[in-house]
């Protein structure tokens, strides 16, 4: 009888975190990767609550595809960054 050992997570840092957040939105990434992240957001409040605002905006404007995100012009961009970036923390569940 074989006994697995629990596979090591590796650490996830939070800019790291960021900057995957769309394919982890996607679920896009790795098993592997998944769980890293997974096990992160468990213990990294700030990373969950800017988890939990995309999944926000997600909810309010739908889902853009990558070539609409591609045809905003800078200046919309730019409005919709700020407007992510002022808006208050998620109130936890």
């Amino acid at each position: 009888m074989m006994i697995r050992r629990p596979r090591k997570v590796k650490p996830v840092a939070c800019k790291d975190f960021v900057e995957e957040i769309t394919s982890y939105l996607d679920d896009a990434l790795p098993a592997d990767r998944l769980r890293s992240i997974d096990a992160h957001l468990e213990v990294c409040a700030d990373c969950a609550r800017a988890l939990a605002q995309w999944r926000q905006v997600i909810a309010l404007t739908g889902r853009l595809d990558e070539d609409e995100v591609d045809r905003l012009d800078p200046a919309t961009r730019a409005e919709l960054l700020a407007a992510f970036q002022a808006q208050p923390p998620a109130a936890p569940d």
